[in-house]
């Protein structure tokens, strides 16, 4: 210890500092319970319905309240007015009135999916429609982490809960319209989440717009934005000879649509002159499980043969008690042993990223039984996945990928963009970030719906070429 006892006050100063540390996180947590109960006390009988194909209202966050603010004075930049005109030009009355409300759209850079907040909700709501809506962190909540907003145009952040971190300012308190990201359009906001194991999510400003809406209309923000032609969509029906998927490859349509799972993404078909066919991950038991098909297979039949089988008998590695070894489980799948299958079977990595052969080339009987049912079933995600009626190369405008992640799916056509990535290559990640639209001119429909398995997919797939 030494003749003064140093070594004793240097320890108990790190103590200091370890407890002082335990308590702003125990106080975090504390301030982000005390919001969720006052929320849950202001709206006991708030329920989400599920998604089914349209763009309902979304849960009520904290300041659901600010709906029905003296909105007047919500923002000084987006003054509202009370008693306005509806769409017929006349005042409204008291049986049907309206509000003149400031409408933001942003889009959620890399999930597919946009939502819509007013003016004079706060960054803290934002944050909260973006985790209901898609996969942030682990499939997380506003309340599960610390988070931070940073607007680029004015350089500041918006903290989340009543503890200091980073910034001063709280996201809970400051409205959007207030900040330079709720008022100039294709400003970026970066979502900040999870200080310990961080996540960034890209936040977009796609429109502003003014509306006369009903109270009923002003209490369902925010929400999942509705998509152009939406209420009348309707999925394609196969005729009474149709193949139905779900019993072709069972395998594949329980590991996407009935396994239990945080997280899934389908992109099938390949996007431009990508080198990729098909990847997919799924997210369960904390690891994330991906299949990537870097070829093209002889048949859209055989591809999907090809991931039945994968989904089957590739799994990620367990101890003996069942728990998962690793958080991320990779496989590449071929048909046949290839010169690009030897590279990548050369840098696999047991247990974490292999290469495997599946499919049924071959095998006469097994081509036999399957032959051209996904081709005549389905002639347009036969097309675009490059086949022609007769099992011939389809024409290059015909062609087109799939997309389908956070209950919107999109069929598109043209080129994806090229995004680069420092992930180990050959390996599974060569299939990840090579299916986005380069921009909504290659978008040739999408649609917020949530399917529930193979069959529900390509149907809705079919009528959306």
């Amino acid at each position: 210890r030494g003749e003064e006892g140093g070594g004793v006050r240097v320890v108990n100063r790190w103590i200091e500092r370890e407890e002082k540390r335990y308590i702003i996180l125990i106080l975090s947590k504390l301030s982000q319970v005390i919001h969720v109960n006052q929320r849950s006390m202001s709206t006991p009988n708030s329920k989400r319905p599920a998604l089914d194909g349209g763009a309902g209202p979304s849960p009520t966050s904290i300041a659901a309240t600010h709906n029905n603010l003296d909105t007047d004075t919500a923002s000084p930049t987006n003054k509202r007015l009370k008693g306005t005109t509806g769409t017929s030009g006349t005042m409204s009355t008291k049986t049907n009135p309206t509000k003149l409300v400031t409408v933001l759209t942003y889009e959620i850079l890399g999930s597919g999916v946009s939502v819509q907040v007013l003016s004079n909700h706060t960054i803290h709501d934002l944050v909260d429609i973006v985790c209901q809506e898609t996969c942030v962190g682990m499939n997380e909540s506003v309340y599960d982490h610390m988070w931070c907003v940073t607007d680029p145009i004015e350089g500041n952040k918006y903290e989340s809960g009543d503890v200091e971190c980073q910034s001063d300012l709280r996201a809970q308190e400051t409205r959007i319209g207030r900040i330079a990201g709720g008022n100039i359009i294709g400003a970026n906001l970066l979502l900040t989440y999870d200080y310990g194991t961080t996540s960034h999510v890209g936040l977009v400003l796609k429109s502003i717009e003014e509306e006369a809406l009903s109270n009923t209309e002003i209490s369902s923000f925010p929400r999942r934005a509705a998509l152009p032609g939406q209420t009348d969509f309707a999925p394609y029906e196969p005729g009474a000879d149709g193949a139905d998927l779900d019993e072709l490859y069972p395998d594949l349509s329980n590991f996407l649509f009935t396994k239990q799972g945080d997280k899934l993404e389908i992109f099938l078909f390949q996007p431009g002159k990508k080198k990729v066919q098909a990847y997919i991950e799924k997210e369960y038991d904390g690891c994330v499980h991906a299949m990537h098909v870097p070829e093209k297979f002889g048949s859209v039949e055989e591809m999907l043969y090809a991931l039945n089988e994968s989904s089957k008998y590739d799994a990620p590695a367990r101890h003996g008690r069942g728990y998962l070894l690793y958080s991320w489980f990779g496989v590449s799948i071929f048909n046949s042993p290839t010169a690009r299958y030897s590279k990548y079977k050369a840098c696999e990595s047991d247990g974490l990223n292999v290469t495997v052969t599946r499919g049924y080339s071959g095998d006469e009987a097994k081509a036999a039984e399957y032959a051209k049912q996904f081709l005549k079933t389905f002639p347009k995600c036969a097309a675009a996945a490059g086949f022609n009626q007769k099992g011939k190369p389809s024409k290059s405008p015909e062609r087109g990928w799939i997309v389908y992640r956070n209950g919107t799916l999109t069929v598109c056509r043209g080129d994806s963009r090229n995004i680069k990535s420092n992930a180990p290559s050959p390996g599974v990640f060569d299939g990840q970030n090579k299916h986005e639209p380069v921009n909504d001119d290659s978008i040739v429909g999408k649609i917020n719906i949530r399917v529930n398995s193979l069959q529900e997919l390509f149907c809705a797939a079919e009528a959306l070429w």
